[in-house]
């Protein structure tokens, strides 16, 4: 019997250092798109801005 192996899933790790509505908007595009896999609280940065770490599935088509 010949086994099939599942494809391997396919990810992106991406930092992104921006203001809170630049990360919300990311947030809210990667989520309708079903794409969110993982995101960080937000940390500050020295000039103010903030540093989110975002794990998203990258979808095959």
């Amino acid at each position: 019997m010949k086994t099939q192996t599942p494809p391997a899933t396919r990810v992106l790790d991406l930092v992104l250092i921006g203001d809170s509505e630049d990360i919300a908007a990311l947030t809210a595009i990667a989520r309708r798109a079903g794409s969110l896999v993982y995101r960080s609280a937000p940390t500050a940065t020295d000039d103010g801005r903030q540093r989110v770490f975002f794990r998203l599935h990258l979808h095959h088509r």
